[in-house]
């Protein structure tokens, strides 16, 4: 004991030496607060050591962050934390206090979680080291993580006699394989890996035979041997498929004979006869929940027990009808644009019109993101953003089969932006198809008519001769006819807020084809332009802790676009406004407002090239409360980089514009509720000398030109 503290050391072991002397120790530490004890009034509180910190030492391996998570013991939190609990048990974090039992209860959890990773010779010890003054305790925790074992042999058993699509899909993507790292958890998942294959071929009864399977570690080799036991069982094939109406007779429903048996056949993966597989009939319940004309109660199946003689499994599908017709006020908020829009509108629904699960959609729609602006929103000499949209769809969910979509639109938009109000009819026709279990692809064909009406013709303030020649050609009326393709491939775990995975796309478009058919054949006077466009998009996450504590998302965007044919060398023809690239923004560079960033010309106008850059930590600061409540708050940090230029010959790395900053996430139901602060780092824009922050004071320039962003969903 020294200037008012005490240390005290605990080596955890096995050994009945280890046995006594942790008791001992654990004897000698219940005295230790009576044997050092100060008077009350000089005392932090009479419950005990509160504990100040615990510190892991000595892991190599693995991280502090996921052995922390395993241990009940930890540091009693901050101030704020602590003021939130005074206030209610359900806000903040209570004090922490050594506990002894939880100590050496930790102590064990820890060698478990290391032993189920391969480290059978860990040691774990712990120190405490305890401040009388104040009455707190610092918990060390130090760690000899020794050899780690890997697997030296892993052999299926029980798989003989099945089909070689089994031993395929078995191989084909493994958690474990010869050489890795033995963990008992990879060795879980990888069993149920196996069982689940074995129901998508239609061995529902399969089962693993634990008791003639180990993972035996041998003391010469330090290494593990696996051997895994399955009995498969009887192959199995659907059966007869039934189908049920559920009606409410309290609310007078009658069962719809509109919907017909066949609507709900053509959308199951699968028919009578064929053998069994459990993610078709998953993919068939999700199917039918798409089509949006009932609600989905029961998909039953019931698999015969091994004594059984039954070799099919009959399906039982219950469901519950909607409203074929439903008129529905709408309020939504979105980040349309890379900005907040908040809006209103009406739609009405009719649920399998003309038949075969058709759904017929009408929807008036008005969004802004500048409602201060109000009543003016579409006056030519506003600063408004804002649109209205008038749209008729028929949606056919069944082309050729039930992997593939498809939908009829027709829209009136008046789209105002900034330094233009626009008019476009659009007429569009799109498919979308399911090409494997992860990737999508999406192909639209939209006839598109975009003119501004005689009084509405806008100037610019700009010098730039370029500028006015471009403004004033945007705004001629054009038709157009626009063939997109994306193909995308998503491999996230989440849909709203992904901790792992990744999401490539990639969008090919070209326009000017069809108009120049029809203008050869019957001497068409409305304006048009050839071009094409192409536009590659990567996003990727990763669980830094493995317990979605820190996610790190990186995303890459690259778009370009060039007029071809006739239009190349026609100076009188321009790209449409509509399918112009812009930078800046909630979902681009963070640091300039949507629309607000071009290495050259006007932002307003768009651009040609486009490359950007984002990564952002995201860290659940809160979620050790478990609450429901501040457990869903998300600090996130970020860097983006990127701008847009008007043509390639534009691009330099000067150029490139860099922003940083914070963002605050709230998850909900819907998605997490976005804020973003953003600061320029690098702005190529500004003048020589104040550039980059560190040329610029920070509370000056630096925060006036700061932005914030607000948003539904992650950035990206």
């Amino acid at each position: 004991m020294n200037n008012g503290l005490a240390h005290l050391h605990f080596p955890y072991t096995h050994s009945p030496a280890g046995t006594v002397s942790a008791i001992l120790c654990l004897l000698l530490c219940h005295a230790a607060p009576l044997a050092f004890a100060t008077p009350p009034s000089q005392t932090a509180s009479s419950d005990g050591f509160e504990i100040s910190s615990v510190t892991l030492q000595g892991n190599a391996e693995l991280s502090t962050d996921d052995l922390k998570a395993v241990m009940s013991t930890r540091g009693t939190p901050g101030s704020f934390n602590k003021f939130l609990n005074s206030i209610s048990d359900a806000l903040g974090r209570k004090r922490e206090y050594l506990d002894f039992v939880t100590l050496g209860t930790d102590v064990e959890r820890l060698k478990q979680f290391y032993e189920k990773r391969g480290f059978s010779e860990v040691v774990i010890d712990t120190s405490l080291a305890f401040s009388l003054d104040d009455r707190t305790v610092a918990v060390t925790v130090t760690i000899k993580e020794g050899y780690r074992s890997i697997i030296d042999s892993l052999t299926y058993r029980g798989i003989l006699g099945t089909p070689g699509t089994v031993w395929e899909d078995i191989l084909a993507d493994r958690k474990i394989v010869q050489g890795d790292p033995f963990t008992a958890i990879l060795l879980e998942e990888e069993v149920r890996r196996v069982i689940r294959i074995f129901y998508d071929h239609g061995y529902m009864n399969a089962v693993y035979i634990r008791d003639s399977s180990y993972a035996r570690r041998y003391a010469s080799t330090r290494n593990y041997t696996v051997l895994l036991t399955f009995s498969l069982g009887r192959r199995y094939l659907f059966g007869e498929v039934t189908v049920k109406q559920e009606v409410d007779t309290l609310r007078g429903q009658v069962p719809r004979v509109d919907i017909t048996d066949d609507i709900i056949f053509d959308h199951l993966d699968y028919q009578p006869g064929e053998f069994f597989s459990l993610g078709k009939k998953v993919a068939s319940e999700n199917n039918l929940s798409r089509l949006g004309l009932f609600e989905l109660r029961r998909f039953d199946m019931r698999v015969p027990a091994p004594s059984d003689t039954a070799q099919s499994i009959p399906t039982s599908i219950v469901l519950r009808p909607l409203d074929k017709h439903e008129l529905a006020p709408d309020f939504f908020v979105s980040d349309e644009d890379g900005a907040f829009n908040i809006g209103t509108g009406l739609s009405y629904t009719n649920r399998n019109f003309a038949g075969g699960a058709r759904r017929f959609t009408t929807r008036l729609r008005f969004r802004t993101q500048t409602i201060g602006k109000f009543p003016d929103y579409f006056d030519k000499n506003s600063n408004s953003i804002a649109n209205l949209d008038l749209t008729f769809e028929v949606m056919q969910p069944y082309v050729f089969s039930n992997r593939f979509k498809g939908t009829w639109s027709f829209s009136l938009i008046l789209d105002k932006e900034k330094p233009y109000l626009q008019n476009i009819v659009r007429n569009k026709f799109g498919f979308t198809g399911r090409f494997a279990e992860y990737t999508t692809g999406y192909l639209d064909w939209a006839l598109e008519s975009s003119w501004l009406q005689p009084n509405q013709y806008y100037q610019s303030d700009s010098p730039d001769p370029d500028v006015q020649r471009a403004l004033r050609l945007l705004q001629t009326q054009q038709f157009n006819s626009i063939l997109s393709f994306t193909l995308q491939r998503d491999k996230t775990n989440d849909r709203f807020s992904p901790s792992a995975g990744f999401v490539h796309s990639v969008t090919v478009e070209e326009a000017g084809v069809l108009p120049q058919v029809l203008q050869s054949m019957f001497d068409l006077r409305s304006p048009f332009t050839q071009f094409y466009r192409f536009t590659l998009d990567g996003r990727w996450y990763k669980d830094l802790t493995d317990r979605r504590y820190s996610v790190l998302a990186f995303k890459l965007r690259a778009g370009w676009e060039e007029k071809y044919g006739a239009s190349r060398g026609d100076t009188n023809r321009v790209i449409p406004q509509t399918n112009r690239f812009y930078a800046g923004g909630g979902n681009s560079v963070r640091g300039w407002n949507p629309r607000d960033l071009i290495a050259r010309g006007d932002p307003q106008y768009g651009g040609n090239l486009l490359v950007e850059g984002n990564v952002e930590v995201r860290i659940n600061l809160l979620q050790a409360l478990k609450d429901g409540l501040l457990d869903k708050i998300w600090i996130v940090t970020f860097l983006d980089a990127g701008n847009l230029w008007r043509t390639v010959d534009e691009f330099e790395l000067r150029t490139v514009a860099i922003a940083t900053g914070l963002g605050f996430r709230y998850d909900t139901l819907f998605g997490p509720f976005r804020l973003d602060w953003g600061l320029r780092v690098y702005d190529p824009g500004a003048a020589p000398g104040e550039q980059w922050i560190t040329q610029r004071a920070f509370f000056g320039p630096t925060i006036k030109d700061s932005v914030f962003h607000f948003g539904i969903g992650h950035a990206f």
